[in-house]
C-alpha cells in the first residue's frame, strides 16, 4: 500500500519457498528411494522395502497436511491482510477526517482570535470612552464645585449688595424725610418772605411816590427861579 512492500506478501513468498524446497527434497528423497527400490527389482523383497515405502506414504501425508496448513494460514493471513487495509483505509479516512476537522478547528481557532481581537479593539474603544466618561464626570463635579462656589460668593455679593440697598434706602428715606422738612420750612419761609415782600413792595411804591411827588416839587421850584432870575428880553 503506498509503494510500501507488503509484509505479507514476504512472508507468504518465504513460505512457498520453504514448502517448495521442502517439497523438492521430499520428492528428491522419494525419487531415489523408488530408483532403488526400481533397481532392486530383480532382488526379492525384503521387508526394508515397504517400510520405506510406509515412510515415504507418510512423509507426503506430512507434507500435504503442512501445505494445506500452511495455504490456510496464508488464506486467514490474506484476509486479515484485506481486514488490515480495510482498517487502513478506516484509519486513512480517519486521518482525513482528523485533517479536516483540523484545517476546520484551525479556522475557527483564526476566526475565535479575529473576534477576540475585534473584542479588545471594542474594549480599548470602551476604555477610552469610560475614561472620557470619568474626565467629564470630574470636569462636572469641578465645575460644580466651581458653581458652588460662584453661586455662594454671588450670594454673599447679593445680600452684601441687599444691605448697601437697605441701607441707602434708610439713608434716602431720612433724606427723603428731612428734605420734605426743609422743603416745608422753605415754603414756610417763601411764604413769609412773600409777605415781607409785599410789604416792602408797598413801602417802596410809597417811597417811590414820595421821591417823585419831591422831585416833581423840585423841578417846579426849580422852574419858578429860573422863570424870576431871567432877565427881560428885548
Amino acid at each position: 500500500m503506498n509503494g510500501k512492500p507488503n509484509p505479507n506478501m514476504k512472508t507468504r513468498g518465504w513460505l512457498k519457498n520453504l514448502l517448495t524446497a521442502r517439497s523438492e527434497t521430499a520428492s528428491e528423497t522419494a525419487a531415489a528411494e523408488i530408483q532403488a527400490i526400481t533397481e532392486n527389482e530383480a532382488e526379492p523383497a525384503v521387508p526394508a522395502s515397504s517400510d520405506a515405502e510406509l515412510s515415504l506414504l507418510d512423509q507426503d501425508k506430512a507434507a500435504l497436511d503442512l501445505i494445506v496448513a500452511v495455504e490456510n494460514m496464508l488464506n486467514d493471513r490474506q484476509l486479515t491482510a484485506f481486514r488490515l487495509k480495510d482498517h487502513e483505509e478506516q484509519l486513512q479516512n480517519a486521518y482525513d477526517t482528523i485533517n479536516r476537522l483540523k484545517n476546520e478547528l484551525s479556522k475557527k481557532e483564526h476566526a475565535i482570535l479575529e473576534k477576540e481581537k475585534e473584542f479588545r479593539n471594542l474594549e480599548d474603544k470602551l476604555t477610552q470612552k469610560q475614561m472620557s466618561y470619568d474626565q467629564l464626570l470630574e470636569d462636572y463635579k469641578e465645575y460644580q464645585n466651581s458653581a458652588s462656589s460662584g453661586m455662594e460668593n454671588l450670594k454673599y455679593q447679593l445680600e452684601k449688595e441687599r444691605n448697601k440697598y437697605a441701607k441707602l434706602n434708610e439713608e434716602f428715606s431720612q433724606y427723603q424725610h428731612e428734605s420734605v422738612r426743609k422743603t416745608k420750612e422753605l415754603d414756610e419761609k417763601i411764604r413769609d418772605l412773600e409777605s415781607e415782600n409785599q410789604k416792602v413792595e408797598s413801602q417802596y411804591q410809597k417811597v417811590l411816590e414820595e421821591k417823585n411827588h419831591l422831585l416833581q416839587t423840585i423841578s417846579d421850584f426849580t422852574a419858578r427861579m429860573n422863570f424870576s432870575l431871567t432877565p427881560p428880553t428885548e
